[in-house]
């Protein structure tokens, strides 16, 4: 347990990535809120930023269903924290407990996320990181969208291994955030409310890297669900296309699109109004952003099922104030259901060393010839001092990853899309090894170790 000058003792909710979520009691409301402590302080133009920001977020409330923080704390450590309402249930609580949502629960979640999207969008706000952990439920019941905001996101940068599965491939390849990565993240939690999982599941055995990988090379996986309305798996699928410009115009269109799939069944035009798909890389046009009057009505949200976790929210306040073990007894049925998934990297072995990918199952093939081996080839590093020149070459157009093992200290993934050559600025003085893995739709590949300055390298 945690505490904290000024409020009752504050009990441990949840740890992500970057932040850790705790939950207390106001000593003077007895209202219960939620405290989401990053790992560090904030230097005085982060702060103005984000008051910045928040004062933004705090005009949509009353027509978006968002979560605003109320305000900015800093711990007796000096680390910055955000103060909010305490929610009684997360998305992936609710799938974890109840399976996939129906089809009508689905839809009328998907409108108001959409909806709140549109409207952020047009006040020149972004979400930056839209997962189904993001997407909470108050005691109402009514969903609301979480964790708005770029600003503590450039502060505390995050390992994008851990949210893989949700999030769009430009911000894996280069953190790119902005509207069309938050549309990219709509789509992976309507693929996940719908199925249970996220586009882009682990397979067992799987390594980070390759899953990384795969994620950034390959199609999702269609929806398999024989009661979804026309219209809505194609909908999804464009959500996470993997162009950018291939995703709907914005976000006011796809609140449009789901507002047609509810109610009684109607007919409705071929799926081509979110604009042609362009291959080639994003021009130089602007993108263009949704207009706040271009929202449709959307049904009340779905409520969860089950009995709800917290009995009283910040517009409820009850009769009289709470001893510490109500609090305690009530976050920790909350976090009982909690999912935290946390993907560590821990690779500090005793000798320098370049992981091996896991045996892989032998899979059956229809009898027919088979296509030659995908190989990459890596050359030899070329010793510059202070950086080196790698260089490789395939058989097949392949998405890359450089895995840099410097003697002594963890392993680096760096991610060149579909460069063949890459300069790297290295210690004068260490010893490393160098590998490549790609991967396209049909599988992942990787090359030997290649050593830098008579290194050991494994593999």
């Amino acid at each position: 347990m945690t505490t904290l000058s000024g409020y009752d003792d504050l009990v441990p909710l949840g740890e992500g990535p970057v932040a850790t979520v705790l939950a207390g009691v106001d000593p003077e409301g007895s209202v219960a809120f939620a405290l989401k402590a990053y790992p560090g302080p904030i230097d005085r133009r982060t702060r103005g930023e984000l008051e910045t920001e928040l004062r933004k977020l705090r005009e949509l409330r009353g027509r978006a269903s968002v979560l605003v923080a109320d305000g900015v704390e800093e711990l007796p450590d000096g680390r910055a924290a955000l103060r909010m309402e305490l929610c009684a249930q997360s998305l992936p609580e609710l799938v974890a407990s109840f399976g996939p949502l129906t089809i009508p629960d689905a839809l009328a979640l998907g409108g108001a996320l959409a909806n709140a999207l549109a409207t952020a969008h047009a006040a020149g706000l972004a979400h930056g990181g839209v997962t189904p952990g993001n997407v909470l439920f108050r005691p109402s019941g009514e969903p609301v969208l979480a964790d708005f905001g770029l600003t503590l996101r450039r502060a505390f940068p995050g390992d994008v291994t851990a949210g893989v599965g949700f999030l769009a491939p430009e911000t894996v390849r280069d953190g790119t955030r902005d509207e069309r990565t938050d549309l990219y993240g709509l789509g992976a939690v309507l693929y996940f409310a719908l199925s249970g999982s996220s586009p882009h599941e682990g397979r067992p055995g799987e390594q980070v890297d390759e899953r990384l990988l795969r994620a950034l090379s390959s199609e999702v996986p269609p929806l398999e669900r024989g009661d979804l309305p026309p219209g809505l798996a194609q909908l999804v699928s464009a959500l996470l296309a993997k162009n950018p410009d291939a995703r709907p115009l914005d976000a006011a269109t796809v609140a449009a699109r789901i507002g047609g799939m509810i109610g009684p069944a109607q007919a409705q035009p071929a799926f081509d109004d979110f604009g042609p798909a362009i291959p080639a890389p994003p021009t130089a046009q602007p993108y263009p952003r949704p207009h706040a009057t271009a929202q449709p009505p959307v049904p009340p949200p779905p409520l969860p099922r089950g009995q709800l976790l917290v009995q009283y929210g910040p517009q409820d306040r009850p009769a009289s104030r709470p001893r510490a073990g109500l609090i305690v007894a009530v976050v920790g049925a909350l976090s009982v259901l909690a999912v935290a998934v946390v993907i560590l990297l821990l690779n500090q072995p005793k000798e320098l060393d370049v992981p091996e990918a896991p045996p892989r199952a032998e899979e059956t093939a229809p009898a027919e010839p088979s296509a030659p081996p995908v190989r990459i080839e890596l050359d030899d590093p070329v010793d510059k001092g202070d950086y080196v020149e790698l260089s490789w070459r395939s058989s097949e157009p392949l998405d890359y990853a450089l895995i840099v093992a410097p003697e002594g200290q963890e392993n680096q993934t760096i991610f060149v899309q579909r460069q063949t050559e890459y300069r790297l600025k290295i210690d004068p003085v260490l010893k490393y090894c160098f590998r490549v893995q790609g991967a396209n739709s049909a599988g992942f590949y990787e090359t030997q170790a290649k050593p830098l300055r008579k290194a050991t390298c494994t593999g």
